[in-house]
């Protein structure tokens, strides 16, 4: 069974313009990200997706490999889901460009998670997290088998009667069966994803299930000027890079 992770990435942002390459300690973001994938001991390949010349040339720098694509895809996943076709897989993970705090281990569970149980098509990380009020992380409930019930950009579960300590943060490291990916990515945007902008609420809307990873200390990915400045404080102090710098 081959394992591959995919990093999709472009240069376009509305929050924080050109975030990929952005440097933290030496190294465009993207690359932290890449390199760090690479070390997972279940992954026996990784790409980086991206429709931007720059970041194709920076990534085979560092001896990357790229995979060209549209540049007219609307999420992550389905560039991948484009790159899929140029490369040989059984199972793909989409590893988020802007996760360079990334924990390989992390990404060999969600993998084991995957390979261990033949219903489950697509597996993702879930972290604790206390933070109220912030749009740009997405909050998941889960039932009983630590499955997904729904996620959202809000918090969850509400606070309308009872105080909630203690939410899961969604961490996308997200493993999809192949074939899944194809039949994900050729589904038409849904009515929720497209309001909550969260591409894998189509999963949810299409009555499919995504198995949740309980994951401890995942670190924040960046969206916003200030999650930049939070990032680049934990890289100074952060172990994992000294295994590829």
């Amino acid at each position: 069974m081959k394992v591959i992770a995919m990093i999709p990435a472009r240069l376009e942002s509305s929050r924080l313009p050109g975030k990929a390459l952005i440097d933290i300690e030496g190294l465009p973001m993207v690359i932290h990200t890449c390199k760090r994938a690479m070390l997972a001991r279940n992954i026996d390949a990784v790409y980086l997706a991206t429709d931007s010349e720059k970041i194709r040339e920076e990534a085979e720098k560092h001896g990357i490999q790229v995979i060209m694509t549209s540049t007219a895809h609307p999420t992550g996943s389905d560039r991948i889901a484009e790159a899929i076709n140029k490369v040989e897989s059984d199972i793909v993970v989409n590893v988020q460009g802007d996760e360079p705090l990334l924990n390989p281990e992390h990404l060999e569970r969600i993998v084991d998670e995957i390979k261990g149980d033949t219903t489950v098509k697509c597996a993702l990380g879930v972290t604790p997290y206390k933070e109220k009020n912030r749009g740009s992380d997405i909050k998941a409930v889960l039932d009983l088998n630590n499955n997904v019930m729904y996620c959202s950009r809000t918090d969850l579960p509400s606070e309308a009667r009872t105080t909630v300590d203690t939410m899961f943060k969604m961490v996308f490291l997200v493993a999809f069966r192949t074939e899944f990916l194809r039949q994900y990515a050729a589904w038409a945007p849904t009515p929720l994803e497209t309001i909550e902008y969260n591409e894998y609420l189509r999963i949810l809307e299409h009555g499919e299930r995504i198995r949740a990873v309980h994951l401890s200390s995942a670190k924040i990915s960046v969206d916003t000027p200030e999650d930049l400045d939070i990032i680049r404080e934990y890289m100074k102090a952060d172990t994992i890079r000294q295994r590829y710098m």
